[in-house]
């Protein structure tokens, strides 16, 4: 005869399996996308908007899916561990992404530095046949201790990024190598 008390000491290691299984899963899909995109970039994009809508992705999901695709950390390019660093959650809603971070942080990529705040938000959209990033909420961009708030980030095939900044009536450019 069994008792519940048996059945409750099991759940702990069948949840973590589960859980296992789940980021496993996962992180395949990942790399998968990752692998099959032109670049990096679009491939992270691209694997955020696939995820069902209104699914919350816990970071350290998020994490943990950047590691095992990139194989290190050091491996995970620039802007993409600027936005993905201290990540708490991403939601996706349509073809908005919204991510809510552990706290503000500030990541260097390359000679600039990207500043988030706690709540970041961008709709993701094609123009042009170039993946876009719009309607920036949240991304700062601090060049020569100037920062300016990021409105498009808009990936060129096969190598390039082209980040506007909102500067007013002006829309400085940048562009950047993947």
């Amino acid at each position: 005869m069994t008792c519940d008390c048996c059945a409750k000491e099991k759940l702990p290691e069948q949840l973590l399996q589960k859980l296992a299984e789940v980021e496993q899963e996962l992180t395949g899909t990942a790399m998968r996308i990752v692998k099959a995109a032109s670049d990096p970039f679009s491939g992270v994009i691209k694997f955020l908007e696939d995820r069902p809508e209104n699914a919350s992705l816990h970071g350290y999901f998020v994490d943990r899916a950047l590691i095992e695709t990139f194989g290190s950390r050091d491996q995970i390019p620039g802007l993409i561990r600027a936005i993905a660093s201290h990540v708490r959650e991403i939601i996706r809603q349509s073809n908005v992404i919204n991510i809510v971070n552990e706290h503000p942080t500030a990541e260097r990529w390359g000679q600039y530095v990207i500043k988030q705040t706690e709540k970041v938000r961008f709709e993701i959209s094609v123009e042009k046949g170039c993946l876009v990033l719009k309607n920036i909420k949240g991304l700062f961009g601090i060049e020569h201790g100037i920062e300016l708030p990021l409105e498009k980030i808009a990936v060129q095939p096969p190598s390039k990024l082209i980040v506007t900044a909102s500067m007013g009536l002006l829309h400085p450019q940048k562009v950047f190598d993947i």
